[in-house]
């Protein structure tokens, strides 16, 4: 693949990556009169968050789940997949304590979202966790400041109250004036100390966001609006915010994804100057104690709005994501529903789940074999993330061959051996299921492939080095001065060639797939078994060594008188007498 085809292939990746969270980020507007009128609601609803507890150590672990799943994306997608898995079962238990179905929804949405993403770029994965965690965020803001809010009195919600200044980042004075105030069951200075806190995060990630000059920077721009509006959403309740809105962070998606350079350059101006008077006028209420409006939380109307549904953006191929959201408490978020021209049978979407994990490791292989071990890694990750979907979950090694999947992300000096290896072991899985007898051929292959490098390629080295003294004796002994023995020395030295390539070859990919030096990597391209290619040269190899020994040994044998010529008569010659004693060398 040259370099302008994967630049572009890069290009459209992140633009496609953007899409799905634009489609939910264009349903995330607060009317202006949901805003006006949120007051009402919220007050009906506090009871119900006040009834509600989550589940705090759920909370961590589906928190500290999203957030590995996004760490381990660029290194393996089996690995982020197991921790989207691991988030999953931590919202069950999390999920009960929720105050609002329709927030509950939503964060199911995009925990599926969230896995969509894994075979589109990282960025996407990204964003999509950024607004799951503004959900948790929202969940958790509500039902703590819901429970400050309620008119009985208690025990105030101390330890739901410092896991959200966690959230939030409060430290010194700003954490402890907010433990204060929730000790004190002072509702309205709790939410101003948050809404500071979170109005300076939209601040500082807007600050990060430009108009792009090229893919990287789009990607950037990207995920700082993304966080951005995952931040607002949290707090969109507040009477100060300076005029930002969820429609501007839309209208600044869109004009990202349309290449609308100019639109955005403005509309990013305007998120700025917005947010700067966010800040401004919530650090002044946190230090005037301006009152606090009729509720702190929000909670209500994430249970009373109804969402606002739009036409559905297309995004890659066929599929087409539709979404809705709710008027006030759902982020710009991506919650792709995929929408088939016709009813696909489960069947049918495993066998194509399938098919594209072939494809993928297909490709895998063919970058490999050209030492582009980055782009096989990366296949080898969407092959891991479509396996999932194959239908193989319940058959006797899938979980070996995604474990084997997951440790070809991460190998140095990585060989299209060692993507052909897991092919077998892909349709021997796919043979179990569905019945048919497997080949032991390719099980044999994969547990050979396991060993992997730098082992293999760092025993041919040796062999081959050593292979060299050898020929170094028979040269010192015979060679010096018979240009039969050198022949014969020359052909043994082609017939080791092949051993010496593949380890110095595999040996030096390893290396520079370690170090990052690509010449060092490309000199993997040495060995005979890239592809199809070595085995013509392989063949000449051998047929110049047969040439070259089937010349010295018939050279010696005419030395000998074996076969007649100068080296002597076949007959024996009866000599009488004593001769003079000669040296073996000289003799032949």
């Amino acid at each position: 693949m040259n370099r302008s085809h994967r630049v572009g292939h890069r290009r459209a990746g992140a633009r496609h990556a953007l899409l799905p969270l634009l489609t939910l980020s264009l349903l995330a507007g607060v009317p202006a009169p949901a805003l006006a009128q949120s007051a009402a609601p919220v007050v009906a609803a506090a009871p119900n968050a006040a009834r509600s507890v989550l589940s705090l150590s759920s909370y961590r672990d589906m928190a500290g789940s999203l957030d590995r799943a996004v760490r381990d994306r660029p290194v393996s997608s089996a690995s982020s997949l197991a921790d989207l898995d691991r988030a999953t079962a931590a919202y069950a238990v999390l999920k009960p304590g929720l105050s609002s179905s329709l927030l509950t929804r939503h964060l199911e949405e995009t925990l599926q979202a969230s896995r969509a993403s894994l075979s589109r770029a990282p960025a996407d994965l990204e964003g999509q966790v950024t607004q799951a965690r503004a959900l948790l965020r929202k969940a958790l803001y509500d039902q703590t400041l819901g429970q400050l809010g309620a008119a009985s009195g208690g025990t105030p919600p101390a330890a739901q109250a410092a896991l959200l200044a966690d959230e939030f980042s409060l430290q010194g004075a700003g954490r402890s004036a907010f433990l204060k105030a929730v000790s004190g069951r002072d509702a309205g200075s709790a939410a101003r100390l948050l809404r500071s806190a979170a109005a300076q995060k939209v601040q500082a990630n807007l600050a990060q966001a430009n108009a792009p000059q090229n893919a990287n920077d789009r990607t950037a721009t990207y995920l700082s609006l993304a966080r951005a509006s995952a931040w607002f959403t949290v707090v969109q309740d507040a009477p100060d915010s300076g005029g930002l809105t969820i429609p501007l962070f839309t209208q600044a998606l869109q004009q990202l994804t349309a290449g609308d350079t100019a639109g955005l350059t403005g509309t990013l101006s305007t998120l700025k100057r917005s947010a700067a008077a966010f800040v401004t006028a919530s650090t002044t209420a946190v230090k005037t104690g301006t009152a606090a409006p009729a509720s702190t939380s929000t909670a209500g109307t994430a249970s009373t709005a109804q969402p606002a549904t739009i036409p559905a953006t297309p995004t890659q191929g066929t599929a087409t994501p539709s979404a809705s959201t709710p008027a006030t408490a759902t982020p710009a978020t991506s919650t792709p529903v995929v929408a088939s021209p016709a009813r696909v049978s489960p069947q049918d979407q495993q066998k194509a789940s399938l098919n594209a994990t072939y494809a993928a490791l297909s490709r895998a292989q063919a970058a490999a074999g050209h030492a582009n071990l980055d782009e096989a890694r990366t296949q080898i990750g969407t092959a891991a993330v479509t396996l999932v979907r194959g239908g193989l979950n319940s058959t006797a090694g899938y979980d070996t061959l995604l474990s084997d999947l997951n440790a070809l992300q991460s190998r140095s000096g990585l060989r299209a051996s060692d993507v052909q290896a897991v092919i077998g072991e892909l349709s021997n899985v796919e043979a179990l299921a569905n019945a048919r007898p497997v080949s032991a051929l390719d099980a044999t292959s994969t547990a050979v492939s396991r060993i992997g490098t730098p082992l293999w390629p760092l025993l041919f080295l040796i062999v081959g080095l050593l292979a060299l003294y050898p020929l170094y004796l028979l040269n010192l002994a015979f060679g010096g001065r018979n240009n039969y023995w050198k022949a014969i020395a020359v052909s043994l030295l082609l017939l080791v060639l092949p051993v010496l390539l593949e380890g110095l070859g595999g040996t030096l990919a390893y290396l520079g797939d370690l170090s990052g030096v690509g010449f060092l990597r490309s000199l993997g391209n040495l060995s005979l078994h890239q592809g199809a290619w070595g085995l013509p040269v392989w063949l000449l190899l051998a047929a110049v060594s047969v040439g070259l020994a089937s010349y010295g040994f018939r050279g010696l044998c005419r030395q000998f008188g074996l076969l007649g010529g100068s080296g002597g008569s076949a007959n024996a010659t009866r000599i009488d007498g004593p001769q003079p004693a000669l040296d073996w060398d000289e003799e032949l």
